[in-house]
């Protein structure tokens, strides 16, 4: 259990580490550092019977602009993703620790384009319905909540390709919507091609 939370907040303190020198020694050179926090709105392709999930993602972030056009900027989030039964009660959960690093070319004052490659590991997968249990009238006497764990069944990585627009105000804040093109599919299970779809809005504090 401990191996694991070293593993799952590992990505976490290194950004936060990275940041944190960085802005001591070369704040003045185009470097900056901070956490992000947003909205997920996700789901999974080629599959008829799924919708979208809205769900959060959170996590930090560090970045250099290079000069007025070009900026790196690399992230680490943890980012729950998933999506829903279309008419049922049936809902998926797939959370990952994803490690986003990013292009940034900037059009117009902060106003800028950003693509790259994410490193996306699953930590969680889990399928979640109810079922409703009936007495000898036909009354509803209870609603019982089932939990199955999907991780036996699902792909532990995912190399996505994120794809947005950002903007960073003059002073601290960014704001940015993103698009993952995820390449491998979530299933282990070779007939099942559905892979991640997520779109995501989020805002970053910049230091």
């Amino acid at each position: 259990m401990v191996k694991q939370i070293i593993k799952r907040t590992l990505p976490f303190a290194a950004v936060l580490l990275f940041g944190t020198g960085i802005r001591s020694t070369a704040s003045a050179q185009g470097f900056y550092w901070g956490p992000r926090v947003g909205l997920n709105i996700s789901g999974l392709t080629k599959t008829t019977f799924a919708k979208a999930r809205a769900r959060a993602n959170f996590g930090m972030m560090a970045g250099y602009k290079i000069n007025d056009i070009v900026g790196l900027q690399a992230e680490a989030l943890y980012s729950l993703q998933g999506s829903k039964m279309t008419n049922q009660n049936d809902v998926y959960s797939y959370n990952y620790i994803k490690i986003p690093v990013l292009a940034k070319i900037f059009l117009v004052g902060g106003l800028n384009i950003e693509a790259g490659i994410s490193f996306d590991w699953l930590v969680r997968a889990q399928h979640k319905w109810t079922s409703d249990v009936y007495d000898s009238n036909n009354d509803l006497v209870e609603t019982i909540e089932h939990h199955q764990s999907l991780m036996n069944d699902s792909r532990r990585f995912d190399l996505t390709i994120p794809v947005g627009v950002n903007y960073q105000f003059s002073k601290l804040f960014d704001i940015g919507v993103r698009y993952d093109i995820s390449t491998i599919r979530t299933s282990e299970d070779s007939k099942n091609r559905a892979k991640n779809s997520n779109w995501s809005v989020s805002v970053g504090l910049r230091f």
